[in-house]
């Protein structure tokens, strides 16, 4: 096989992943768990090892230098390796290594030894967003038939690992974010008809965000919108107004029918604004919040029995059981019995891999962070730049109330992200790499 044809077939691999990522929910089979594990993992793990074939048979080319991004991922992995080497369960954090390196792998040193041009990473997003779309149709179409029931929310987004819990609104962010820079920023948007289409689209996605009973993102996704507005200016924030007023009354509207032709729908006594008004509460009454102040406390006591290398990657949801079923005096909730994550990225990293975990994760999201605020702050802002400086910071925000490292569906994003991020800020080298790359193919 030819080198060009190698590097294509593994693009169309790369593709077909990305697009099957989404959609990789139970929504086949429950006894089998068709969709669930079966596309996605596969897929990615077998476009990682046909790279690592390609570089060892020379159909590709390796890295030619490392940089200091490539360093401190290997930093904090390494110290993820240590805290699983000592774990106090080898097996679940041994799985759960293995999965964090498969996303790093394919989310991030996938597209770096191919090196993409733009037209690649233009087809990489479109494929995440054709998977993304029809994954939001899917989910309108369950509570057209059957209501709003926030319990699908959970079902479609059923976690690849057992250690992992997520909600489907997590999966929607990125779209949101770009189906707003297009109402900021593309001149197709500024026209009637495609502000009417880009709105419609919004206002669906929105629509899954309200009916999945999700008040983090609720939160996550206003705060997007508002670091839109204030980092774009007002003339150009203002866009974004009129569009997510008129997605707004449309929810709530679509909210009160479905009420009214499901009566026995699990959030039929639900307001929606009075969901919205529950984010801040922690009390016993609100039991999402309550048992995450649990397990953030639980988590600062088990962080003191490994303080340098942690109890092991992955081990928190049964140590958390563990303590529940023998402390007849803790509080129980409706989701105390349920296996978990410490629903804080930083606090997972503490308890899991230690202060050595949590210290080279702040310097890898602190790099990028950085890297990214004096990119955006040097130059005149460009879409671009207003996009990648809200990701990285809702991400960082977001991630207070939820731990996305094993979730590949948010995980891998997060790596590509990072990947687009450094081919649009160093644009020289990268098409020196990228014509070299032709040349020798």
């Amino acid at each position: 096989m030819s080198i060009s044809r190698f590097r294509s077939r593994l693009l169309l691999l790369f593709y077909l992943s990305l697009a099957s990522l989404p959609l990789s929910v139970d929504w086949f089979s429950d006894r089998f768990h068709l969709g669930l594990m079966v596309a996605s993992e596969p897929l990615m793990a077998l476009t990682v090892g046909l790279t690592v074939l390609g570089l060892l048979g020379g159909w590709l080319a390796w890295p030619l230098s490392s940089h200091r991004l490539d360093k401190l991922i290997a930093f904090h992995f390494g110290a993820m390796f240590v805290a699983t080497v000592f774990s106090s369960d080898l097996l679940v954090s041994a799985k759960y290594f293995t999965t964090l390196v498969l996303y790093v792998l394919f989310g991030y040193c996938v597209p770096r030894v191919l090196v993409f041009n733009r037209t690649e990473w233009l087809r990489a997003i479109g494929a995440l967003a054709v998977g993304t779309s029809l994954l939001v149709a899917y989910v309108l179409t369950r509570h057209l038939f059957m209501g709003l029931s926030y319990s699908i929310s959970y079902v479609v987004a059923q976690p690849f690992s057992k250690n992992g819990h997520t909600n489907l609104t997590v999966l929607l962010e990125p779209l949101v974010l770009v189906l707003n820079l297009v109402l900021l920023y593309h001149p197709w948007a500024q026209n009637v008809r495609g502000r009417v289409l880009v709105t419609a689209l919004l206002t669906a996605v929105l629509m899954v965000v309200a009916f999945s009973y999700s008040r983090a993102s609720y939160v996550s996704l206003s705060a997007q919108a508002l670091l839109l507005m204030a980092y774009a200016g007002w003339s150009a924030g203002r866009r974004l107004l009129l569009p997510w007023a008129v997605a707004g009354v449309l929810i709530f509207a679509a909210w009160q029918t479905l009420t009214r032709i499901y009566p026995n729908a699990s959030l039929v006594n639900t307001h929606l604004l009075h969901e919205l008004g529950t984010v801040s509460d922690f009390s016993a009454t609100n039991e999402s919040n309550a048992e995450r102040l649990n397990r953030w406390l639980f988590s600062l006591d088990l962080y003191q029995q490994e303080p340098v290398i942690g109890v092991g990657p992955g081990t928190f949801p049964d140590r958390y059981l563990d303590f529940v079923r023998h402390s007849p005096n803790h509080p129980t909730y409706l989701t105390t019995l349920r296996r978990m994550n410490a629903h804080n990225l930083y606090l997972s990293w503490l308890v899991e891999a230690g202060a050595l975990g949590l210290l080279s994760g702040l310097m890898l999201l602190g790099y990028l962070v950085g890297r990214q605020l004096r990119w955006a702050f040097r130059w005149r802002p460009t879409p671009l730049q207003v996009g990648f400086t809200v990701y990285f910071l809702f991400f960082l925000l977001h991630s207070l109330s939820q731990d996305f490292w094993q979730e590949p569906r948010v995980v891998v994003v997060f790596w590509l992200a990072i990947g687009l991020q450094r081919y649009y800020e160093r644009p020289a080298s990268y098409s020196r790499l990228a014509g070299g790359a032709k040349a020798a193919a």
